[in-house]
């Protein structure tokens, strides 16, 4: 045998030995202090004096006993925090945190615990502690009948030995966090008081917490209530993520059209927002083509030119978001997005101006990434009005949608057709709205009315075509 071999050979009996010895002594204290605690609820604490004796007898010999391993495996080294075991004022904080024994928070149900363990004395004690404490207890003689009953039944908290012949602890907690994970259901550790290395791998493994032996049980039921009340709140925050998801894909179903974020928050704290009812509004449309649709879908194959479609309308969609609209439509190679839905702001120009100068930024990022995928660039034209809508719902049934229809689309997509590759026009009456705030340096007389070739908004909003690269 090698001198590694035995090395490990002589930490195992140890480890054996620290178990064997250290437990039986945990379970004399751990009885009697159940048995003081009875007799204290009976009003029989005469014979409590016979039950200290017993148990400050184990105490002082399993602290000789500790004493002794401390000093063979280290000479003289000061004991680590976990080998020193829980301190009377650890327990006495964690019994005060703790609910008095048999009491259960009124608003929460009853948690079930398993406790998985080979010894049936721990079982039993650790059980009756937990039991006492208003916990609902199931127990498990090893690893494997653990594991049957965790597939099988329902628990809120697992307390899991390490120790134990066939299949162990760790390796019980390495099989159920491949299907469940921390918060789905705590796993908190059982371990002799020093074996530090299996607390660090078991929490690197996915345990929740660990506990050492002899228990100190008011610091147990502290930690199990931790665990279980995180476990509780980390269940409660993933349904109101379901709750809010599914309250977003209500909102834009019955919209009919894509909804900033902003916007869904305002719809689910103001729910009458959503009822739109059949009134006239005023919004302000944009309207974003990409120029020389047909030539490029010509030229490449019809998976090419759905990924060219595809990197420039998404990174559009992001802006219109960012910018708080909401986008009313894609069709072929246009976008059509609105603001001033569901309810109208005095800035709803100044943001649509201010997104439609953002598309025609985004140009050369957009180029750089069909260029990545050895795709031919492209060039947008943008339109821009503003004026009253007809909203209401328009379909029957199930198809039922909220729609705003009017002429700012229908002048939007003119406006965008009279343009050339890389500018921004604007109605009279965005004009008018962007009033000083607007950079406008042509104008064109359009159906009876002036169209205008925007270069930038000032104020808070800030961006201007100027500040793009020549070429």
């Amino acid at each position: 045998m090698s001198d590694d071999e035995a090395l490990k050979a002589a930490q195992q009996t140890m480890r054996r030995f620290q178990h064997e010895v250290r437990t039986p002594l945990g379970q004399i204290i751990g009885y009697s202090e159940l048995l003081e605690e009875e007799l204290e609820d009976r009003g029989a604490e005469d014979l409590a004096p016979d039950l200290h004796k017993i148990r400050n007898a184990a105490q002082r010999l399993l602290d000789l006993v500790d004493g002794k391993l401390r000093d063979e495996k280290s000479e003289g080294a000061p004991a680590l925090p976990e080998e020193r075991g829980p301190t009377p004022e650890a327990g006495a904080v964690a019994a005060a945190a703790a609910p008095a024994p048999g009491e259960a928070d009124d608003d929460e149900e009853v948690a079930r615990i398993l406790v998985v363990d080979d010894d049936p004395q721990n079982r039993d004690l650790l059980c009756r502690r937990l039991e006492r404490s208003g916990f609902e207890v199931a127990s498990a003689r090893d690893g494997i009948d653990g594991l049957r009953r965790i597939d099988t039944e329902d628990f809120d908290l697992v307390m899991l030995d390490v120790m134990m012949p066939g299949m162990n602890g760790l390796e019980v907690l390495e099989r159920v966090r491949r299907t469940r994970s921390m918060s789905e259901l705590p796993i908190v550790l059982a371990t002799a008081l020093a074996e530090t290395e299996d607390a660090v791998q078991g929490l690197s493994g996915g345990a929740n917490d660990y506990v050492t032996k002899p228990f100190d049980f008011p610091m147990v039921i502290a930690r199990v209530r931790t665990q279980l009340a995180s476990s509780r709140s980390a269940r409660k925050v993933a349904a109101l993520a379901r709750q809010l998801e599914f309250r977003n894909h209500f909102i834009r179903e019955a919209l009919g059209r894509d909804v900033s974020a902003d916007l869904l928050v305002e719809l689910a704290e103001t729910p009458g927002a959503l009822d739109l009812g059949d009134e006239r509004r005023t919004v302000t449309a944009v309207v974003v083509d990409i120029q020389g649709s047909r030539k490029l879908a010509d030229s490449l194959s019809a998976g090419e030119y759905v990924t060219l479609l595809r990197n420039t309308l998404s990174s559009i969609a992001r802006l219109v978001d960012h910018h708080g609209g909401s986008l009313d439509s894609i069709t072929g190679d246009s976008l059509v997005a609105t603001f001033g839905l569901p309810d109208p702001d005095e800035d709803d120009a100044a943001r649509a101006a201010t997104c439609a100068l953002a598309c025609q930024l985004e140009v050369p990022e957009i180029n750089e990434r069909n260029a990545t995928a050895q795709l031919p660039p492209v060039e947008l034209c943008v339109g821009v009005a503003t004026g009253p809508v007809v909203v209401g719902g328009f379909g029957s049934g199930d198809d039922m949608r909220f729609k705003a229809i009017g002429e700012p689309f229908l002048e939007a997509a003119r406006i965008e057709a009279q343009g050339a590759s890389g500018e921004v026009w604007i109605c009279n009456e965005t004009r008018a709205r962007l009033d000083t705030l607007a950079e406008v340096d042509q104008e064109r007389a359009f159906e009876e009315r002036s169209i205008h070739r925007l270069l930038g908004v000032g104020g808070e909003w800030l961006m201007s075509l100027r500040a793009r690269p020549e070429g």
